[in-house]
């Protein structure tokens, strides 16, 4: 959502509904650049208890199990905001959070629950660099042959969900940075191309925060 501010420039404004931040691979929702961003969705309206940060693990680096297993607690968390707001939630996440938001939505019933999932950097068609973490679940499950990636690949998204892929040009995680963009053409999803932030800076930019906020 957009409103016309002084001299007639756009500006965010608050969406309707509260918004899920999801971590990726070996993050934790207290790392400072998810502060970062839910500072910024105070900054356009949202009230506190409208955005959770949603932490998978207590320390880095022990979050590397598979989507499949964070997709039920990222589940658990988007149908108790539902209760709390009366309302289906925005969802936005980072790297492989962005493949545990999808397998609730697109395997575990979640669709109901979900108005707009936002990815920043999810390796939705893999990426190379996954085979030096491929002794963990999550790490297999970001290689570009991946069983994960073939199921959810095979067939097409719920329409009842809006998609919007950000994917950066400079990303120096996902390789080819190309491989973060949703492999779709549907009217309900949108791959967005920005260049500047690498892998994690896509949580804390401002200037990409103010291009997807828009469409919440």
């Amino acid at each position: 959502m957009t409103a016309t501010g002084a001299g007639g420039k756009a500006s965010p404004t608050p969406g309707d509904e509260p918004v899920l931040l999801v971590h990726g691979y070996g993050d934790t929702g207290s790392s400072p650049w998810w502060r970062t961003l839910a500072r910024y969705f105070s900054e356009v309206g949202y009230e506190s208890d409208a955005v959770e940060t949603l932490s998978l693990g207590l320390f880095p680096g022990t979050t590397v199990r598979s989507p499949e297993y964070y997709a039920r607690r990222i589940g658990q968390a988007v149908r108790r905001l539902h209760d709390e707001h009366g309302s289906k939630v925005d969802i936005v996440a980072h790297s492989m959070g962005g493949l545990g938001a999808r397998w609730y939505i697109e395997r575990d019933g979640g669709e109901g629950h979900v108005d707009h999932l936002v990815t920043l950097g999810t390796p939705h068609q893999g990426t190379s660099l996954a085979y030096m973490g491929a002794l963990t679940p999550g790490g297999r499950a970001m290689t570009p042959d991946s069983s994960l990636l073939t199921t959810l690949n095979g067939r097409r998204l719920p329409e009842s969900v809006e998609y919007t892929a950000v994917w950066s040009a400079d990303d120096d995680l996902i390789r080819p940075g190309e491989n973060a963009r949703l492999p779709f053409e549907a009217a309900n999803v949108t791959n967005l191309r920005v260049r500047g932030p690498d892998h994690m800076g896509l949580v804390s930019s401002r200037s990409v925060f103010d291009r997807y906020v828009r469409r919440l």
